[in-house]
């Protein structure tokens, strides 16, 4: 018998169940929940910019968790297969959802100052799903390419180079 993945449970389209689900993905995608990440999701008023009430939130997250362990699989690393994933983001083509969606699951995951590779693949099949919008690229660069990351103009040389002396 061949494993297709979790059954999830469906939710309509656009709807604030959907779209809290990917954020609720984002916080358990690391295995566990920190308590900074429910503290920033709270201080944004994440449940309620979704349309959610705290209950209804904290629904989602138990059907969520529910959906993933399904029936216990022995050998199963708990991984979501791609086009579950995909069927999720899927459910929300809204723009406008899907930034807030992007700038919660950005938050979350910046929450407790480390970025799991769990948390990393669902931001990014988000982004590689929808697309970035332009005015996201600002939010989501530290958790893309590192904290550090600078950009400098092309062409320009730093303002200080040291070359080796020639003797």
């Amino acid at each position: 018998m061949t494993f297709s993945g979790p059954t999830l449970r469906p939710y309509s389209r656009n709807s604030p169940e959907a779209a809290a689900r990917i954020v609720a993905l984002a916080l358990i995608a690391n295995g566990r929940v920190e308590a900074a990440e429910v503290a920033v999701l709270d201080a944004l008023q994440a449940a309620e910019r979704l349309g959610l009430t705290r209950a209804r939130w904290h629904g989602v997250i138990n059907d969520l968790c529910a959906d993933l362990l399904g029936p216990a699989r022995c050998g199963d690393e708990g991984r979501i297969p791609g086009d579950v994933l995909n069927r999720m983001l899927d459910e929300v083509d809204d723009q406008e959802t899907r930034r807030l969606v992007l700038r919660l699951c950005s938050a979350v995951i910046q929450a407790d100052r480390q970025i799991d590779d769990g948390e990393s693949i669902v931001l990014l099949a988000a982004i590689e799903r929808w697309g970035l919008h332009p005015d996201d690229h600002g939010l989501l660069e530290p958790l893309l390419y590192g904290a550090d990351f600078e950009v400098r103009p092309r062409g320009r040389a730093p303002c200080e180079v040291r070359l080796p002396r020639l003797r």
